[in-house]
């Protein structure tokens, strides 16, 4: 009987902690899958001035940063291509409307300051890049403009290594991660004045 009462015990317990396991394990591997870029389906919209179709050629680059435009244009194109709905590519002519935009000022200002460890050298340990830009979208048609703001200001933080002699900076990746946050942006205020 008491055999027969352990091994009840035993089954019990060990039922329990199978499930304390999955409810603590299933939480864990979703967590990755919520960073990976996936939307819901409800994030779609469409485009303003029913454009069935985007061009969304090169941004003009008017500041100092050398390749900047290339990874804006990159990441509002694939960000257009996975909410818009419709044909997105990277030419002005054979679609019904295009965004344009001029990259005016692109800074990078220290924000935390380190020393080196003989203490004579003071430098920035984390910076904050500002892009400012001038974006709109035209309906090819006519030239009407669908939706524009002038001053687009974004800004991301970056950290650079506290070590002077392994210094590596960290503002390519930073200009990514700004460009795909400048990119979400725009393409929700664009399809959000599409909505209903």
């Amino acid at each position: 009987m008491v055999q027969m009462t352990r091994i009840r015990y035993r089954r019990a317990i060990g039922g329990r902690m199978r499930m304390l396991v999955l409810a603590l394990l299933v939480p864990a591997l979703l967590v990755p899958v919520a960073g990976c870029g996936y939307r819901l389906a409800g994030s779609r919209g469409r485009l303003p001035g029913d454009a069935r179709s985007l061009g969304i050629p090169t941004l003009s680059n008017l500041s100092h940063q050398h390749g900047i435009e290339q990874t804006l244009t990159a990441a509002l194109l694939e960000e257009f291509t996975l909410r818009s709905g419709g044909r997105v590519d990277s030419r002005h002519t054979g679609v019904d409307a295009v965004l344009l935009g001029d990259i005016l000022e692109v800074t990078s200002t220290p924000v935390t300051f380190g020393t080196e460890q003989a203490g004579s050298r003071t430098f920035g340990t984390s910076f904050l890049v500002t892009v400012r830009s001038s974006v709109r979208l035209v309906r090819t048609g006519d030239n009407a403009v669908l939706w524009q703001n002038p001053d687009f200001v974004f800004r991301e933080r970056y950290a650079l290594n506290a070590s002077v002699a392994d210094f590596f900076s960290e503002e390519n990746p930073a200009l990514e991660r700004l460009a795909r946050s400048f990119a979400a942006s725009i393409a929700g205020a664009v399809l959000e004045r599409a909505s209903p």
